[in-house]
Parts: C-alpha cells; structure tokens; sequence
C-alpha cells in the first residue's frame, strides 16, 4: 500500500482529501497532512511517504520550492500537484521537475483515486523491477569468478587469440589489460595439504586465496584472478603504471606471500613473468612464471621467485621457457581427441625433458609429473568425463607416485596413468557429437534473452571453456557471434515475411530490449531493421 502526504494551506482542502481517502478503507496506506511546503519536506525526511499532493502556491516555500528539495533527497517519490485554472504556468515548470500529474481544485474524488491507483500500479512495478535487478546482480555476483577463472585459464593456455573476444571478455568483467604479467602462487606442499581436506574445504580456500590476491592489487579493475587446480591461483595483470619494472612486481609478489603466510596455515610459492605488449603473450610470461616457481620449488619453498632471477641458473639456457607449457597443452588436445600414439609420445618427450632438468632430485620429476596427469584429468572432464569418476583415478594414481623412486619408475607411472585417462576418454567415444548437440541447442532456444554459454555447456555435458573454443572451430564464429548470427537470421526471416512490428520480431529472436536489437542488426547489415524491411520489398 502506497503511503501519501498531503501539503496544501487550506484546512478545508486537506479534509476534504482526507475524507475521500478514509472512503476507500485500505487501499492506501497511511496518510499524513502538512499546512506548508516547509512542514511538508520535514514529514517527507521523517517518513518517506510514496505519494505526495501539493498545492503548488503556498506562503514561504511553495509547492515546486518543495518538490525540488525532496526529490534531490528522495528521487524515488511520486508528486501529484493542486492547482487551480490560473495556475497552468505552474503546472508547466511542475512536469518539468517529473510530477507525475496535476489535479484542478475542487479536487473530483474519481479523479482523485484514479490517479492514486495508476500511481501506486506504477510503484509496485517499479519495485518488482529492483527486486528482479537486485536477484539478477547478486546471481551475477555468483558467476563472475567462475567466468574470471575460465578467462585465466583460457589465456594461459593460449586457447583464445581473437583479440575482440579478450576484449569483450575482459569488458563484460569490467577489466582491461595493458602490459600484461603473470604471477603464479602455488600452495607448498599442496599433495599433503590437500589430503587432510575435503572438496568443499578446498574450494573455500581457493576462494579465499583469490580474494586475498585480488585485494591486495593496486588496481583489481586492471587483472584478472582465478584458481587453477591443483592448488595455484593465478593473477594476470597489467604492468604500465605500479607494475611497470621487476622490482615493483617483485614487491606485489612479496606482500601477497607475506599476507598469505600471516593469515593462511600454509605458505606459497610465487613466479613472476615478464612482462609483454601484446595479450597473445600471456602464455609465455604464463610458462616463465610457472618455470620461475617450479625451478625454485625443488630448492625451498615460501619464496617469491621472477624469470629474471633463475635465468642464469637454468640448466639449459637454450630450452625455451615455454617448452613445458607448450607440451602439456599438446598432450591434453591428444588425450581429448583419443590420439593414443601421440599422447604417448608426448608423456615421453615431458619426462625426458624432466629427467634432463633434475635428474638429481627425483621429488621435482614427481611433482611435475602428477601436475602434469591433474592437467589431463581436468582435460577430459571439460569434454564430458564424469568429474568424480576422473577425480577418483587421478587420487588413485597420485597416491600411487609416491611409491616411484627413479626416473624408469616414474616413466612408467605416468605412462600408466595416461592409459587410465585414455580408457576415460574411450568411454565417451559412443556419445553423439557434443558439439553438434550444442549447435542444435542454440538453434533451437535462441530465442530465449538468457540462453548463456553456461547454460548450452551443461546442456551438453561440456566446460564452458572447451565448448567455446570447439565451437569457434567448428563454425569459425565465437559463441556470443554465433548466437547472434542465428538471431539475425531469423529476425531478417520475419521483417521480409511478416508484418509484425520490429518490436515484436527483437522479442521473437531473443531480445526483450529493442535497442539491443537495433545496435547488433545496425552493427551487422549496416542498416536499420525498418530499412532492411523496404530494401526488400
């Protein structure tokens, strides 16, 4: 029930308001009168009424004097001005100030309650709308880390390299990136750790870990922060103003490693890239600061370790940095694609690798090789694997590595553990195409305004991550384009075949909001909706 303060001189008027509102039992709510415009912006502050009826020429501060005080504390309220036939230049000033109506005295009480009624319709709308905005932006709140993650994942990996898709990524996050740098955090001693500590603990302590590196960055508008199984968080951020040498960066890195140790019952270890110009580098300054970390990890832990600082400590300063990265990601492309041979091949090329880097200290070849296999079991979970299914072989096989003692012990070990993984993937092999699946899906609910890469992803029983990027390779487009595409299509579709309005034909393709139909079919035919409509005719 909408409340209503009465503010009009003449006693006479304001019963008479009165009465008529007694008349109408509860249909409004309480209701207060004020003899002046400064009594009545004193019971407006004291008790926010919904409505307020003011009589637009009263002694000292008059009606629109009143209105332009109370609505710079209480935009929200709704005015409805009294006035009699000589006062229309008033009533003008009065609409422009946003009253939402005026009534001629004697007041008519049909009139009177008509205008009350369509006011409070347009209050409670008003409300459900902030309910729904407020239930919209706390969901929001929910999913922006799971997309933040997904985008540090799919940046370090080098799965995205469009350019435009980072950049509409980052701005849908509220983010840029300028000179980006990468900072990898790894918990010390995370296998221990993690054993004492059960799914849900963990991923409490992932988010914890991220929101204490997000704050403590001189600017979270500039980075983006995910965690990145198992037990790293990673933080890319641009480096051209705070962060613009190594010892600056070296400093963000130390505050992180101190605050975690103050506040967290582990420690970490903390590698930092280069900096690069260009976001198609993420990937290397990823591979540098990973290198960084695990170079130094071997040594002692609770450190915080750049590129720069272990480059002439590197057993082979001609192997690229990379070159790790670079292979773990072709192993994982091999194992979700069922290439059984390659896969293989590439298990032996790691290892040989790390056999060569630390011959001498075989807990170093262990911990990268069960990072390595953790890797391919989240691999092939993004293309539909069962996740407790996966997760329970790769504890299995982890617990495992910790019997292997040599080089051809460990060899064997991760050799077996591919196999265990390619027996996962073969199991999905009978599956229809997921990825067709998904192009079915998006044509058939386009039209629905929250169809989200999300929602297509669960729909098919794939990561977000590994759809979009299947998706690009199948239909050349990105998820967001390829939606749009479809949209466009079938609004064309129906401007050249049906009279609906342009109006009825956005709501029909998926977009409740005509503007927003406007801006993409302008972006993509280089006319207007109408326009198209007469080319064709």
């Amino acid at each position: 029930m909408s409340s209503i303060l009465i503010a009009d001189d003449a006693p006479i008027i304001r019963s008479s308001l009165l009465r008529i509102l007694s008349q109408q039992g509860s249909a409004f709510g309480p209701v207060w009168e004020a003899e002046n415009g400064e009594v009545a912006v004193a019971l407006a502050r004291k008790y926010r009424p919904d409505i307020i009826l003011l009589d637009i020429k009263m002694p000292g501060l008059n009606g629109l004097q009143a209105i332009d005080l109370i609505r710079q504390e209480q935009p929200e309220t709704k005015f409805v001005m009294l006035t009699a036939h000589n006062d229309f230049s008033y009533v003008q000033k009065a609409l422009k100030l946003g009253v939402h109506d005026y009534l001629l005295k004697p007041v008519r009480p049909n009139k009177l309650i008509e205008i009350l009624r369509e006011i409070s319709e347009k209050i409670r709308a008003e409300r459900r709308d902030l309910r729904t905005v407020a239930l919209v932006k706390d969901s929001l709140q929910k999913t922006l880390p799971v997309i933040e993650t997904n985008l540090v994942e799919n940046l370090i990996r080098g799965t995205i390299y469009d350019e435009l898709t980072v950049s509409e990524n980052l701005s849908y996050l509220g983010k840029r990136l300028t000179w980006p740098v990468v900072l990898v955090c790894k918990i010390d001693g995370f296998d221990r750790f993690a054993q004492n500590q059960t799914a849900v603990e963990l991923q409490q302590i992932y988010t914890s870990l991220v929101e204490t590196v997000r704050s403590l960055l001189p600017d979270h508008h500039q980075a983006i922060v995910g965690y990145s199984k198992p037990g790293r968080i990673i933080a890319i951020v641009s480096s051209d103003q705070d962060l613009g040498t190594a010892v600056q960066l070296h400093a963000l890195g130390e505050k992180i490693r101190q605050t975690i140790a103050d506040t967290m019952p582990f420690t970490v270890t903390i590698g930092i890239g280069k900096r690069y110009m260009e976001i198609a580098s993420i990937p290397l300054s990823y591979a540098e600061a990973n290198l960084a970390r695990r170079y130094h990890s071997r040594l002692e832990g609770n450190k915080v370790v750049g590129i720069d600082d272990i480059q002439a400590e590197l057993p082979d300063q001609s192997e690229p940095s990379f070159y790790l990265v670079e292979k773990e990601r072709e192993l994982v492309k091999a194992v979700q694609t069922n290439q059984q041979q390659q896969a293989q091949r590439l298990v032996n090329d790691i290892v040989d690798y790390l056999s060569q880097q630390y011959g001498d200290v075989p807990e170093a070849i262990k911990n990268h090789c069960a990072e390595m296999v953790t890797l391919t079991a989240w691999g092939i979970i993004d293309i539909g694997a069962s996740e407790p299914k996966t997760l329970s072989v790769l504890h299995q096989q982890v617990k495992s590595l910790a019997l292997q003692q040599r080089s051809p012990e460990i060899r064997a070990w991760a050799l077996n553990s591919l196999a265990e993984m390619l027996t996962l993937v073969q199991s999905l092999s009978n599956r229809p195409d997921a990825v067709q699946q998904a192009i079915a899906y998006l044509q058939r609910y386009y039209d629905q305004a929250d169809i989200s890469l999300q929602a297509v992803a669960e729909a098919v029983n794939l990561s977000p991550s590994y759809l979009s990027t299947q998706l690009k390779e199948r239909v050349g487009l990105s998820y967001s384009k390829y939606l749009t595409k479809i949209r466009l299509e079938e609004a064309k579709r129906l401007l050249r075949n049906t009279d609906q309005s342009v109006t009825a034909v956005a709501e029909a393709v998926g977009y409740p909001h005509v503007t927003n139909f406007y801006r993409h079919f302008q972006s993509q035919l280089k006319m207007t909706p109408a326009a198209y409509r007469e080319a064709d005719r």
